[in-house]
């Protein structure tokens, strides 16, 4: 109760300090389109496990600090889920008589962050401009999760915890593409898709073919700021 207490102070006090200043607090909310690189699927697999990109979310605050006219430094806090899916092939048998059967089953990978990421943000006019932004960031992973969705009795869907297979930070660059749009009362609607391309290896087990596992992910982000 104290600690929310305390929170909700530093945010009230911040707002309030972002009124008459350069600073401005914001949110944010979009879709991720997540996969991960840095490894190959060995061939001998390929008929029967073959991944490919999938969406999940993310949500956060932002703050950005006006240094020169149509220049800010903007960070954020965002919590974001990095997923990746699997279609899969195997032949089961039940009984020891039955004759095998062929299921089809979708996978899926999910790493849940929480992810800082530092931005130097260009507005190329003053107001409902288009802007750039780039910076590095860092994620901290909060848990990940192997789940599957087939469907057999005693084989039932399961979701596996697999963090302790993953190392707990994540570092890379993003570069973003955004529009902002005024409105009354000096508040702003930002619409930005942002590319994050994660630089380190993630896990701390052994991936196929000697490789690494890389994130990398693209950002569908709607916010709002406040100043």
């Amino acid at each position: 109760m104290k600690k929310s207490l305390l929170i909700f102070t530093l945010l009230t006090s911040f707002f309030s300090f972002s009124q008459s200043s350069k600073i401005k607090f914001g949110f944010q909310a979009g879709f991720n389109y997540s996969n991960y690189r840095g490894y190959t699927v060995p061939s001998a697999y390929s008929q029967v496990y073959n991944e490919s990109p999938a969406f999940a979310y993310l949500g956060g605050i932002n703050f950005e600090y006006q240094m020169k006219e149509k220049l800010s430094l903007k960070i954020e806090l965002n919590y974001e889920r990095k997923s990746q899916k699997a279609a899969n092939n195997i032949y089961i048998r039940q009984n020891f008589d039955d004759p095998m059967q062929e299921y089809n089953f979708t996978s899926k990978r999910h790493y849940d962050y929480l992810v800082l990421p530092i931005l130097l943000k260009y507005n190329f006019t003053n107001k409902d401009s288009f802007y750039l932004n780039s910076g590095p960031f860092i994620g901290f992973l909060l848990q990940s999760k192997f789940t599957n969705d087939l469907n057999v009795s005693g084989f039932g869907s399961s979701d596996v915890v697999t963090t302790k297979n993953n190392k707990k930070t994540d570092f890379g660059w993003s570069f973003g593409l955004g529009r902002s749009f005024d409105l009354k009362n000096k508040k702003t609607i930002n619409l930005e898709i942002r590319e994050n391309l994660g630089l380190t290896n993630t896990s701390k087990i052994d991936v196929w073919n000697g490789g690494t596992v890389k994130t990398n992910s693209i950002n569908l982000i709607v916010g709002m700021s406040f100043n």
